[in-house]
């Protein structure tokens, strides 16, 4: 990934929030933060199908700030590697699964921010943003404007989404996408958060950009913080065909596929209707809780392709992240990255797999969330 500069003029950059935003607001004291407001221009029903998504076209504004200001938090040594030095390989095989070698990597990094940042302590998700202050690059909310713009200011928002640098890093920007007002919801994964990140997904606009979140079934992980980096190539789950289970675009506007040949089943939803896309994933996350089902999201595609990675959920058994899910594996030692095998990770992906019945359920499941939100 080439390096980008930091951010140009042409975006508008202002000094404080009115006193209409305060109200919704919060104060954090000695921290002075960039609010991204998304433009209404971006939550238009076919915003999806229309904005480009290409490596060729120039970087958007938000594109431009979330990686000039990740890569200014590197710059000052507050990540523990460079990931970008890491060894990589495709995996020899048909799925070209991908594999990094990382001998810094560390999962229990990101077991420890989720367990400090998400316990609850008042009414917001942080009280006063202590813990992750020097890691917060920016924060993004809903804009009442045309357009998108930046604003410099003390105020976070308390329906934005705060960004927060991973000092441990799975790929290049890798960051937290945390909800401001986490305690307030009922659950992470509702309809107002995915919409929002869906629309973070499109506004940045670039095909590198994948925001992904993981929910392990359990009451007491309910609020699970979403996060994003930028992967140089398609996963590997991206280049696979699907077969229909709903729908087709031009007809329905939106359409859910089962990922074909893969050893870890896997649905896909494509849609060029942002609110349909957001409804119907919406509704099935929320069976999935409900039954205390595990589960993985990955969003692609700069938002216009959800895939859901349903998981079968045990104590012995290791729940697999949505990156892996895709087909990206770390590993810590010399010896399991060179003898990784691609029988060895289909062998992983099938033991957290549903079975043919409970899948068939799953895919009825969504063929009736669908169908209410086509009235």
């Amino acid at each position: 990934m080439a390096p980008v500069g930091h951010v140009e003029s042409e975006c508008t950059l202002q000094r404080e929030s009115t006193r209409t935003e305060r109200c919704k607001s919060h104060q954090v004291p000695n921290c002075i933060t960039n609010i991204y407001h998304l433009g209404k221009s971006i939550q238009d029903d076919d915003v999806l199908g229309d904005l480009p998504c290409s490596e060729a076209r120039s970087h958007s504004l938000l594109d431009i700030l979330l990686l000039s200001q990740w890569e200014d938090h590197a710059l000052k040594g507050n990540l523990r590697y460079d990931v970008s030095t890491c060894q990589m390989k495709i995996v020899s095989g048909a799925k070209k699964f991908i594999a990094q070698l990382n001998e810094n990597w560390n999962l229990n990094t990101l077991m420890d921010f989720e367990k400090k940042s998400f316990q609850a302590r008042g009414p917001y998700c942080f009280s006063d943003v202590k813990p992750h202050r020097e890691d917060l690059l920016i924060c993004v909310t809903f804009g009442e404007k045309e357009g998108s713009e930046l604003v410099s200011s003390s105020i976070l928002p308390k329906d934005g989404v705060l960004v927060i640098a991973n000092a441990n890093p799975v790929e290049y920007g890798h960051i937290f996408l945390v909800p401001y007002d986490v305690h307030k919801m009922p659950r992470l994964l509702d309809k107002r958060v995915l919409e929002l990140m869906t629309q973070i997904a499109a506004e940045v606009a670039n095909s590198s950009f994948h925001i992904f979140v993981d929910y392990d079934g359990s009451e007491s992980m309910d609020h699970r913080g979403f996060q994003a980096s930028y992967f140089a190539d398609p996963l590997p789950v991206e280049l696979l065909p699907s077969i229909p289970v709903y729908g087709n675009l031009l007809s329905t506007g939106i359409y859910i596929g089962e990922v074909a040949d893969y050893t870890l089943k896997a649905l896909v939803f494509v849609s060029k209707n942002f609110n349909k896309t957001v409804q119907v994933v919406g509704e099935i996350c929320a069976y999935l809780c409900d039954n205390g089902s595990a589960f993985s999201l990955l969003i692609s595609d700069c938002g216009k392709k959800v895939f859901l990675f349903p998981q079968v959920r045990a104590p012995f058994r290791y729940q697999l992240s949505a990156w892996e899910c895709g087909g990206y594996f770390i590993y810590d030692t010399q010896s399991d990255f060179n003898h990784v095998t691609e029988s060895y990770i289909c062998s992983l992906l099938a033991s957290v797999s549903l079975d043919a019945h409970n899948f068939k359920t799953l895919k009825q499941q969504c063929c009736t969330a669908v169908s209410k939100f086509m009235i």
